[in-house]
Parts: C-alpha cells; sequence; structure tokens
C-alpha cells in the first residue's frame, strides 16, 4: 500500500500536534513522510484543520528556547497555511470532548481534538498517538504505520 492509498477517500483531516513539528522543526524519522503527505494534500487537496490545543502545544519548546522565528512559523502554518482550516473551540466540542473522554478515557486535550476533528467533519486524524485509535468515530491515521509505505 502507499501513502496516497492509505489517503484514500480523505478530504479534510485533523492534525496532530507531533506530525506538525515533525514537519516544521525537520524530525530525522518523521519529515520525509511528512513531506510527502503535504505534497499530497496539495495536489488531491487534503484540508488540512488545526485547533487551539494543536496551536498552543507546538508553540510551548520554542517559546521554552525563544526560538520567535520558529514559533511564528507554528503560528503561520497553523492558522494561515496553504490548505489549512484553522478552527477554534466551541460548546459544541466541548459538549462532544466531555462524551469521549467519558466513553474512551481519553486525555481532555485528545478527547477536544478528537472532538475537533468529528465537528469539522475529518474523515481522519494525523497523529502518532496511538491514543486516537480507541474513538470509533473517527479514522485515525498513525505516522508510524504510514512511515512503512515510503
Amino acid at each position: 500500500m502507499s501513502l496516497e492509498l492509505a489517503l484514500e477517500g480523505i478530504s479534510k483531516v485533523l492534525l496532530d500536534t507531533a506530525p506538525v513539528v515533525y514537519y516544521l522543526e525537520g524530525h530525522p524519522d518523521y519529515a520525509p513522510l511528512m513531506d510527502r503527505f503535504m505534497a499530497v494534500q496539495v495536489e488531491r487537496p487534503i484540508v488540512c484543520v488545526t485547533s487551539p490545543i494543536t496551536l498552543s502545544e507546538c508553540l510551548i519548546l520554542p517559546l521554552r528556547r525563544g526560538d520567535i522565528s520558529l514559533s511564528d512559523a507554528h503560528r503561520q502554518v497553523l492558522t494561515a497555511g496553504e490548505g489549512v482550516e484553522f478552527h477554534p473551540l466551541g460548546t459544541r466540542e466541548a459538549d462532544l470532548a466531555a462524551s469521549l473522554r467519558a466513553n474512551y478515557n481519553l486525555t481532555l486535550t485528545d478527547a477536544y481534538q478528537s472532538a475537533m476533528a468529528i465537528v469539522t467533519g475529518c474523515q481522519a486524524v494525523l497523529s502518532n498517538d496511538r491514543v486516537f485509535t480507541r474513538v470509533r468515530e473517527i479514522r485515525t491515521l498513525i505516522l508510524d504505520d504510514l512511515k512503512e509505505l515510503l
């Protein structure tokens, strides 16, 4: 199976934190996969949904390091990048996150990410955290699994 085949039928995906960090910071194990994903995302096109949770989590390390240019790059990609939709959290997401947290024993941040994906009509969550596979209402694409397709 190829990455393109794994993404078949997906027109909208929620980007969890790890894929964004791996892409923007050039992680040696995952940057090639994320580069390929971003190329497919533009070709198809696939809309990438991001949330305030992804943004906040991605900004922590650059801010700790005092790396303003990297924090600005994260902010730009996550809120106004090509093919990216940044969605605020609201009461619909809060209600669903509470239900998902109760039903699947998720952390609140993972429950919010899952809720955001569902509410915004994503077909999948792109992550490297297998906890998302507990959520039956949405498909999870795990980077470690996709890496094998390159």
